[in-house]
């Protein structure tokens, strides 16, 4: 929470408009079925799935705590019209609870999508965080330079660790291509819809060289691990409809201006400006260009 611009820090608000936009969704898809009968439609999820950091039971329950607090609380209302019970009683204790208006429960039940959108970056581990004087507030990396993030959480709750298995990109976010298929198997065991991974890449510095080149081999290896593991998560038994990488071209970011990239083809703006904006193909444009044309099997 106000860790994305316009950072306001109200509990008790962002829960409440959290929930308007739920009616929104609901109503939407509602609407949908009445203009488009055969179509299909669902939301979107930033999905980051929770691992415990041991096998301490205190840890195991602090994953389960973030698991039900950052991502059950959205996607259940998306796929069943109703907010889990734990997150609730939770938020209820705290007065963090939105206020629920009659007939809202209904029109959120009538918003059943015909599947799940997830957009998948990273996995989140999480530890056990005491009560007296645990972590709150932590800090987000948006400066690209590497290991200035710090943990975050909520005291007597969960708080976020560092996962020694796991690489990092710049901006501190793990890279886990196994995370995806998790996250695909956890949201196909619980919600059993079809998924839609709506965004997937990695955002990174980018280096044009002389004659207009860019070698990322490393957004190539980041994607091509990502869609081995979308592959075993199909033999897994997932339905999987579509995947849409983040991005074809690179785009300001409301955090980290033109540094950070996740195109295909670089854009010459820096964050300066005055530059031409000229569109130039990066070697993963070509190299993904094949994986299309190959429907997958060139990786």
């Amino acid at each position: 929470m106000a860790a994305h611009p316009p950072g306001v820090k109200d509990e008790k608000l962002f829960y409440q408009v959290n929930h308007h936009a739920n009616l929104a969704n609901a109503r939407v898809i509602k609407e949908f079925r009445s203009y488009v009968p055969d179509g299909k439609i669902g939301p979107s999820f930033a999905y980051s799935p929770a691992y415990p950091a041991s096998s301490s039971p205190m840890d195991i329950l602090a994953a389960e705590n973030a698991e039900e607090l950052n991502s059950h609380w959205w996607m259940d209302i998306y796929a069943w019209g109703r907010y889990p019970k734990a997150a609730l009683a939770y938020l209820e204790e705290k007065g963090f609870a939105p206020v629920i208006e009659e007939g809202d429960l209904e029109l959120l039940r009538k918003g059943k999508p015909d599947f799940m959108g997830l957009n998948y970056y990273q996995t989140t581990t999480f530890e056990e965080n005491p009560l007296e004087g645990g972590v709150s507030q932590g800090e987000m990396n948006t400066t690209g330079k590497k290991g200035t993030s710090k943990d975050s959480g909520i005291p007597g709750v969960f708080k976020t660790t560092e996962n020694p298995n796991l690489e990092k990109t710049n901006w501190d976010w793990n890279i886990d291509p196994q995370g995806l298929r998790v996250a695909l198997k956890r949201i196909t065991s619980r919600y059993g819809l079809p998924i839609l991974i709506s965004e997937n890449g990695l955002g990174e510095y980018d280096k044009l060289e002389e004659g207009d080149i860019i070698n990322d081999d490393y957004r190539i290896d980041y994607i091509s691990s990502h869609v081995k593991a979308m592959k075993e998560a199909v033999s897994d038994g997932v339905d999987l409809l579509g995947y849409c990488v983040w991005s074809f071209t690179d785009l300001l970011s409301w955090l980290n201006g033109f540094q950070k990239r996740y195109g295909f083809v670089y854009i010459n703006q820096h964050e300066e400006g005055g530059h031409d904006l000229r569109r130039i193909k990066k070697k993963s444009y070509y190299w993904y260009k094949d994986v299309i044309e190959t429907n997958g099997e060139n990786l």
